[in-house]
């Protein structure tokens, strides 16, 4: 491999993205903002700079997104914060998803108001035995204290 194969694999490695795609990225950029220039330097910097599993398809979202709600260009730090704010948040609906199916999982195995007096009545009359008061009052209410 030579010196040049070498180089161009370091930088590849530093970002998900090959430096055309980010090339292809800052063209991208370009479209909505004329203030920037696409240029081998630039293509390095970004390549060093952007988070290492942004996907190209996702950063050019992320642009369309920024240039649609901001006027001030952009740069990798508004791609890197807003990949990660949208990691967290996919992170954080997945939790929340499956809270939701353990609830759900758990309510399936609720038991029912029979089950429970049942088990009720079987720990009382276990609590009761050798006791000389009974705990619970035939209509179900705490005994009082004498």
């Amino acid at each position: 491999m030579n010196n040049q194969q070498l180089e161009q694999s370091t930088w590849q490695r530093s970002s998900a993205m090959t430096l055309s795609d980010i090339a292809m990225l800052l063209g991208f950029v370009g479209i909505y903002d004329l203030r920037v220039q696409v240029d081998e330097l630039k293509v390095r910097a970004w390549a060093e700079s952007l988070d290492s599993d942004l996907p190209l398809e996702e950063a050019k979202k992320i642009v369309s997104w920024h240039y649609s709600n901001h006027d001030s260009a952009i740069n990798p730090s508004h791609l890197n914060r807003e990949w990660r704010r949208r990691l967290a948040d996919a992170r954080e609906r997945e939790r929340s998803r499956l809270m939701s199916l353990q609830y759900a999982e758990l309510e399936k195995k609720k038991a029912s108001p029979e089950f429970v007096a049942q088990i009720k009545k079987e720990l009382l009359e276990k609590l009761n035995r050798g006791k000389d008061a009974p705990l619970e009052n035939d209509n179900g209410t705490v005994a009082p204290d004498l």
